[in-house]
């Protein structure tokens, strides 16, 4: 009956999350956690690389990267699914999910074309003991396109523990498989927040409380043009 109560559906759903918190990710300083990064990229249990390419200018996804707070928060005024709760830490991100999963992310590296960010995940759920949690980097590589920018994604993820890693290494194919999937899901509706910053920063601002909206407005200057004052 236990091993039915956190078989692989819930294992699937819990593990494939952490991709989102990898993927909003506050400042932090690499030295910190420079070894637990190296670990993790060079015997990962679970890899998975993924293209990504999207006809926007350049300086939005360097801004959602480098603000990633405004990226979660948006996220939950559009209402994608999952909806993901965030809340800034002083170094970086706390995110929870309906399902009880909770994580820690931050970016850990910054250069031209290229960042790397580092994220820890915790289980508070019913179908799955306390024990297993995972620890991932994620490494985004990209540069400017004829129309927009394109680029690659490259995911690494490992188990803290001896069984966390058996039974992600069990199911590594169609861990890695479930993670590429929810990656390519979550950088659709990112393009959709990036398309709308872009070309309807006006109809955007409108449905952000004030809290947020100066917020994005530091974060976005350049559609303050095309706005009009609250």
């Amino acid at each position: 009956m236990a091993s039915k109560q956190w078989g692989f559906p819930v294992l699937k759903r819990l593990l494939s999350f952490t991709i989102f918190l990898l993927f909003l990710l506050g400042a932090a300083s690499l030295r910190a956690y420079e070894f637990s990064i190296q670990e993790i990229m060079d015997n990962p249990t679970v890899a998975c690389e993924r293209p990504f390419g999207f006809d926007v200018p350049l300086v939005i996804w360097e801004r959602l990267l480098e603000n990633p707070y405004i990226m979660g928060k948006l996220w939950e005024i559009y209402l994608f699914s999952p909806y993901y709760r965030v809340v800034k830490t002083a170094g970086g991100m706390h995110i929870s999910d309906p399902s009880g999963i909770e994580g820690d992310i931050r970016q850990v590296g910054k250069s031209d074309g290229h960042v790397t960010f580092y994220g820890t995940g915790t289980f508070d759920h019913w179908a799955v003991p306390s024990f297993f949690t995972a620890s991932g980097v994620v490494i985004f590589e990209y540069k400017e396109a004829s129309e927009g920018f394109c680029g690659n994604v490259n995911i690494f993820m490992r188990g803290d523990n001896l069984i966390s890693r058996f039974v992600m290494k069990l199911f590594a194919g169609s861990i890695s498989s479930r993670i590429g999937n929810r990656m390519g899901s979550t950088l659709k509706n990112v393009e959709k927040m990036m398309a709308d910053i872009a070309n309807n920063p006006k109809g955007l601002r409108e449905k952000l409380p004030d809290d947020l909206l100066n917020y994005f407005d530091k974060t976005f200057p350049l559609t303050l043009k095309d706005s009009t004052d609250r």
